[in-house]
């Protein structure tokens, strides 16, 4: 079969696919290659049909999402892009999708960002219905990432990402409103995407909405980083930061080192480089920001027994040592640590909602996440004493 990748209604390849091993057999001619997802591009050979393979791939439900193996046995099909290819491989973080060579189908008929969808997959990823054959399965839910269970939900006209727990504490939920929380004392409204808890059907959920308007994409750090070949003198941290830079992308040492102190404070040991990333224009092409802080449930020791709470983890995405990581940022002008006062009272009070938590595995946390304020406190008066020494200030 042939068929246009497009963003929005702008041709940006053709090429081949094969429906039986569901992979794009040839590139067949670049129409619109400046308008293309960074994710196909390497930094070797710019377009190629291997990293279109790839990214294709990772715009489908990864096969680790919890219950999943078991949905797709259901529904009789051997992958899940088997179900990216029943929604054009639309997506509500960005504007890509694809359609037959001969199509008449346009952006504005099919897109998500706009058009209603049905709730039909997100209920069977969320294990509230059984498969059946009359389900309409059109929904942006087949290209959702991440392995907890997840769905897209159209709430008085806006689009909410509602997401669970692990099936032990379901912990994420909450852990998404302490973030918010955090970054409501620390940080500036757009830098963070703000979350709320969502009760259905007895099940307590965290809910935030698209972060992108339909003029922009989301473009996750992995692929902005894979297309910069990385020198062996730089670091993870400074490659990154550099390249950012060097796209044009505004403030980007300030709003990274953001993101790693707050994840500092919060114990997050998931912040991998498809979980953060940049704001492009799809229109004009051009860099906007970075993204706004999202997906940090997975923090607070949620996945972890009781007993190991406090425990050094390994940290992502630059450094595995936590303090390692911190030491990378220079500048803490930002941080107000009166702010902060009464944060640790708060997320008792969160975390007390949820029935699944114990008193003591909650009084664990509050003592962590104490003691990681601490240290950004302790870090940041280490800081301002060897500027001041730098500027050969008397310091006492």
């Amino acid at each position: 079969m042939k068929y246009l990748l497009m963003n929005k209604d702008k041709e940006v390849l053709s090429f081949e696919y094969d429906l039986e091993t569901h992979s794009i057999i040839k590139i067949l001619k670049v129409l619109n290659g400046n308008y293309a997802p960074l994710g196909i591009v390497e930094y070797k050979n710019g377009i190629s049909k291997k990293a279109f393979n790839d990214w294709w791939k990772d715009r489908s439900i990864p096969a680790s999402r919890s219950k999943f193996k078991e949905i797709i046995e259901s529904m009789d099909i051997s992958s899940s892009v088997e179900l990216l290819e029943k929604c054009y491989g639309l997506s509500l973080s960005d504007q890509y999708w694809v359609k037959e060579m001969d199509s008449s189908i346009t952006w504005d008929e099919v897109n998500f960002f706009e058009n209603d969808f049905s709730e039909d997959m997100g209920k069977l990823l969320m294990g509230e219905i059984e498969y059946s054959k009359d389900l309409n399965i059109f929904s942006p839910d087949n290209s959702s990432d991440g392995n907890l269970k997840k769905k897209w939900k159209i709430i008085d006209g806006k689009r909410y990402l509602v997401k669970g727990g692990n099936q032990f504490t379901n912990q994420e939920p909450f852990n998404e409103v302490i973030a918010t929380k955090l970054y409501e004392r620390l940080l500036n409204p757009e830098d963070y995407v703000p979350y709320q808890l969502l009760e259905e059907n007895g099940n307590i959920y965290s809910s935030c909405q698209t972060m992108v308007k339909t003029n922009e994409e989301l473009v996750s750090a992995y692929y902005i980083d894979k297309t910069k070949k990385l020198r062996g003198s730089d670091s993870l941290y400074e490659h990154y930061i550099e390249y950012c830079e060097e796209l044009g992308i505004p403030n980007v040492r300030e709003q990274v080192n953001k993101m790693i102190v707050c994840d500092f404070i919060l114990g997050n040991y998931d912040r991998h480089y498809r979980n953060f990333g940049a704001i492009r224009n799809i229109d004009t092409l051009e860099w906007e920001r970075i993204s706004p802080i999202y997906d940090s449930g997975s923090s607070l020791y949620a996945d972890a027994p009781t007993l190991h709470i406090g425990n050094l983890f390994k940290s992502k995405p630059f450094k595995t040592d936590m303090h390692q990581q911190l030491e990378l940022v220079d500048d803490l002008s930002w941080f107000e640590p009166q702010n902060l006062e009464g944060f640790v009272e708060e997320v008792y009070s969160i975390l007390s909602l949820n029935p699944l938590m114990e008193t003591v595995r909650i009084e664990k946390i509050c003592q962590f996440v104490s003691s990681t304020i601490q240290q950004v406190i302790d870090y940041q008066e280490e800081l301002e004493e060897n500027y001041q020494e730098d500027q050969g200030w008397c310091v006492e």
